[in-house]
């Protein structure tokens, strides 16, 4: 039996053909659960040794491209977060995203919009959920889903799937403090 090419690349290069493998057209609702599937795989075979990871971990960067499928749309990012950074509550539109945490942890709030929606730069928020992302854990976020992101203890390694470029979507920034609601 011939060893594949496949099988000679890392762990990063299985984890994209893999994706590449199932995504379709795209457009399979459970698309995000089996790349939630592929994505902990990767984090679970991944040694912080290997070189692709060594030269994440040591450059630090808070975020960074480490594909675009050009034939597909999807992205996947690497990001590097030092304790206490944080993000504001938004959605990511008409897209979903899967995030997966190699190290440290991070805490996903959900939110749900309390609001009706028909005050333009207005919105009202209430806590929905609180996820942890330890090592290993990878949870996807689904069109519409209104979250943020707070890494707890860091510096904490996450990984963040897009299903497509984020800059060329229609999505929104919400201030909890201030009752509005952007475009990002």
């Amino acid at each position: 039996m011939a060893i594949s090419a496949l099988a000679e690349g890392n762990s990063f290069d299985r984890y994209i053909s893999e994706i590449r493998a199932v995504w379709g057209d795209g457009k399979d609702p459970n698309l995000p659960f089996k790349v939630k599937s592929l994505m902990e795989k990767m984090l679970a075979s991944t040694s912080p040794d290997d070189p692709w990871m060594a030269q994440l971990i040591s450059e630090g960067k808070p975020s960074r491209e480490l594909y675009r499928a050009p034939d597909h749309g999807f992205i996947q990012m690497g990001h590097v977060h030092k304790q206490g950074h944080g993000n504001l509550p938004h959605d990511h539109g008409p897209c979903w995203v899967v995030y997966g945490s190699y190290s440290g942890l991070t805490e996903i709030t959900l939110y749900r919009r309390t609001d009706d929606g028909k005050e333009l730069g207005r919105a009202t928020l209430e806590k929905k959920a609180l996820q942890q992302l330890s090592p290993g854990v990878v949870y996807p976020y689904l069109p519409g889903d209104i979250h943020s992101t707070h890494a707890v203890e860091g510096p904490a390694m996450v990984f963040r799937f897009l299903s497509y470029d984020l800059e060329k979507i229609e999505r929104y920034r919400y201030n909890m403090e201030q009752g509005t609601v952007s475009p990002v």
